[in-house]
């Protein structure tokens, strides 16, 4: 039974492969200790049920994550994360499956400690567009579902380099540039992910960011593959976390210029989480989308509540229940679980 594809196998063959000859040690490396101790392997899974209303209930493994750093000098500092998504296990009405899955290099990239305040970073990884596409592992997160506004409109990746200056280590207040010349490495499948990109730029600046909250501002401009589009994004996000509970919010504008036939001439939205710790590492979270397409008439309204248990910060069990109103093209009404763990 054939789990990834071909081509998928010699893209991983090319990516640890790379990372072994990053990973070697200098020949001037200290001899009294191994440049084992330099490396962390580590990861996270995330299985996903998914009961959405007038659709079938499915069991899919829908992240298994693996993260492979090092850290050996201010020049050398590569990190890969490979990732297989979308596996299936159950069908409703089909019964096992488990014979499909996807494969993608999320993450290849080194970075360069030009200074103690300023980092380049080359290679494929997470578009600083926000908090939420930068700690996107399912165990970080609060619920099964994301939010439209924090991944729809722009890249979520960027294969190119990022320059960021931090300005004051204790508050967390840095400003960090990107750029994407050519069309994105080993892009997931557009049946996952909304559309690929040919060449991208960008800004985020990080006002304040530490334990008790963080405020970050972002733009974009993105230039659509095999296509006239070109998205100019901008959003403010922020998350302030309290002794009773935590408030999580972002607004988004995105200018979208094209001869194609839009609705309208824009994406726009924003939403607005709260969690709240119970007992016993339970917490009560509700969130409340509103989201307009370009090329889409209907808007649409997602509120969502749900329990997550999280015994310890690697492992978390959540449920939730999700209403969406006009547009069902993301998170569709019904009832959502899902294990996810780090390790």
């Amino acid at each position: 039974m054939s789990f990834f594809l071909h081509s998928n196998r010699h893209i991983l063959a090319y990516a640890f492969s790379l990372a072994l000859i990053c990973f070697t040690p200098p020949l001037y490396a200290d001899k009294t200790a191994s440049w084992l101790d330099d490396i962390t392997v580590s990861g996270y899974a995330n299985l996903v049920t998914s009961s959405p209303n007038r659709a079938p209930t499915t069991l899919e493994l829908d992240d298994l994550s693996l993260f492979v750093s090092g850290k050996f000098n201010r020049w050398l500092n590569p990190f890969l994360e490979a990732e297989a998504y979308s596996m299936p296990l159950w069908k409703e009405s089909d019964g096992a499956q488990f014979n499909n899955a996807q494969l993608v290099i999320e993450r290849l990239y080194n970075d360069i400690e030009v200074t103690e305040d300023d980092t380049l970073r080359a290679g494929k990884f997470l578009a600083p567009i926000n908090h939420w596409n930068i700690v996107h592992a399912a165990p970080l997160v609060w619920t099964t579902n994301r939010p439209v506004t924090s991944s729809y409109s722009r890249a979520n990746y960027i294969t190119g380099v990022s320059f960021r200056h931090d300005f004051d280590a204790l508050t967390g207040h840095a400003l960090e540039v990107y750029w994407q010349p050519v069309e994105e490495f080993n892009h997931k499948a557009l049946s996952s992910h909304e559309r690929h990109y040919q060449s991208v730029s960008g800004a985020r600046w990080i006002a304040h960011e530490d334990l008790d909250y963080y405020l970050g501002v972002a733009f974009q401009h993105a230039n659509v593959e095999h296509s006239d589009e070109v998205r100019n994004s901008i959003s403010a996000d922020g998350n302030w976390q309290h002794k009773w509970f935590e408030l999580e919010s972002e607004l988004l504008f995105t200018q979208v210029d094209t001869d194609q036939s839009r609705f309208r001439g824009h994406d726009w939205g924003g939403y607005v989480q709260m969690a709240v710790p119970l007992v016993e590492h339970f917490n009560l979270i509700g969130r409340y989308e509103h989201f307009e397409f370009a090329n889409k008439l209907p808007a649409t309204d997602t509120a969502l509540g749900g329990i997550v248990y999280r015994p310890a910060p690697r492992l978390s069990f959540k449920l939730e229940w999700q209403q969406t109103q006009g547009s069902i093209y993301h998170n569709q009404t019904g009832l959502y679980s899902s294990i996810a763990v780090l390790f």
